[in-house]
């Protein structure tokens, strides 16, 4: 496993950090900003960062993306204990011996930094974890109807309704070969591209939704209103699914293919299709953009990506696998501040009320995924900075350290 270190501001005896990375490479960039960088300055404390198995350049063997047997040991348990291998060889050091280790991350690294207090206990004193979306579930049904939230409280008075139009319009507009031809041409879609294919229809819809889940998930109230006085723009032209002749590639069997090549894709899905589910479907009525991307597209994805054992069978009994094991919304564990923005649909799957009073959730109004871990950004709110007080609050008082002034 690959980690960065930052000892800026360690002195003797000050505690040990840990940003976990999750789906993506391990940046140091982490270990100079937000509140893991403040924490360490505030206390002299040691930062470190892991890099999730399978990602970035923690690979364990060459082959993982073409031999699907070397996928069995890309895990969340793997992850875990990885980590805990990691603090031991820190707490080995004479200098780090007696240190505080507080593990801190976010969205899934989330799920993993509040885990390592159920799994590890004994090697890890305090936790954050930041939109952790501790609830495994297939029909993820709840992420949209959190973005139809978002959009009908932060968008302007019609916006709902004219997304629904558009949804409707391009779905009768796929039911006819001259309305084929039409939305193929307004939307540059390769001329290759049959779309009275239903699995190429669904990856059409998914570059149709994407935007409208960027924006809640990253870009707030400002960025959702801004978008609602400009969805005639709805447009796919700088998807990175565009080919080399500048048209929109919507065929199934490239997204595949595309996700194949793309490692960091290749090993999140992996994960969802064994232990998370998380399909961001549109089963539930209470969501303007129709019934365009049923579980049944998620499920194909999994079995054209993993093969034929990869089917709804497994991913029923891997989701109810991880919420035995950890605990679902529910994990027993103590130290543990689970933060969440109320504008993320992530935070649907989240713990939102205190479970103990040593695992008290801080819930952040019109803040959204991860927000509190950055603090310093230009955008962020007086709510987010101060919860991000509040939780650093908590983590000084878990760990001993003096406690700084929140108000």
């Amino acid at each position: 496993m690959r980690y960065y270190e930052n000892l800026q501001y360690f002195r003797p005896n000050g505690p040990v950090f840990i940003y976990l990375g999750g789906e993506a490479e391990a940046n140091p960039r982490f270990l100079s900003t937000g509140i893991v960088y403040e924490l360490a300055k505030e206390t002299s404390g040691a930062m470190f960062m892991t890099e999730h198995r399978y990602y970035g350049k923690s690979l364990p063997f060459e082959d993982v993306f073409v031999n699907i047997d070397h996928m069995q040991w890309l895990s969340s348990r793997q992850a875990l204990a990885d980590i805990a291998t990691l603090i031991k060889n820190i707490k080995s050091s004479p200098i780090f011996k007696t240190c505080k280790i507080v593990v801190i991350g976010g969205s899934y690294s989330g799920n993993l930094a509040a885990w390592m207090r159920l799994m590890y206990f004994e090697l890890v004193d305090a936790a954050i974890a930041s939109s952790s979306p501790v609830l495994a579930k297939k029909d993820f049904f709840e992420y949209l109807e959190k973005v139809n939230e978002n959009y009908e409280l932060y968008g302007t008075t019609n916006c709902l309704d004219d997304v629904r139009d558009i949804f409707a319009q391009s779905g009768k507009m796929l039911e006819t070969s001259e309305g084929r031809k039409e939305l193929q041409s307004k939307y540059n879609i390769c001329p290759e591209c049959d779309l009275n294919v239903l699995e190429n229809q669904w990856v059409f819809y998914t570059y149709m939704t994407e935007k409208f889940m960027v924006n809640s998930q990253y870009g707030g109230p400002r960025v959702i209103k801004k978008h609602c006085s400009n969805l005639e723009l709805i447009d796919v032209e700088n998807d990175s699914n565009e080919t080399d002749s500048n048209c929109l590639d919507v065929n199934f069997n490239s997204m595949i293919e595309e996700t194949k090549r793309t490692p960091w894709a290749y090993s999140w899905l992996y994960q969802t299709c064994t232990e998370f589910g998380y399909f961001q479907t549109t089963s539930s009525t209470s969501q303007p953009f129709g019934d365009t991307l049923p579980l049944e597209y998620f499920i194909k994805t999994c079995v054209a990506l993993y093969g034929p054992n990869f089917n709804e069978d497994k991913v029923d009994k891997a989701v109810a696998a991880s919420n035995a094991f950890y605990g679902g919304l529910k994990p027993n564990v103590s130290r543990v501040v689970f933060s969440n923005g109320d504008a993320d649909p992530w935070s649907t799957i989240g713990v939102l009320e205190d479970l103990t009073y040593q695992a008290p959730a801080v819930v952040i109004n019109r803040a959204s995924h991860c927000a509190d871990l950055f603090p310093q950004r230009a955008d962020a709110t007086e709510e987010i900075k101060q919860a991000s007080r509040e939780i650093k609050y908590l983590i000084k008082n878990w760990i001993g350290v003096e406690k700084s002034s929140f108000d």
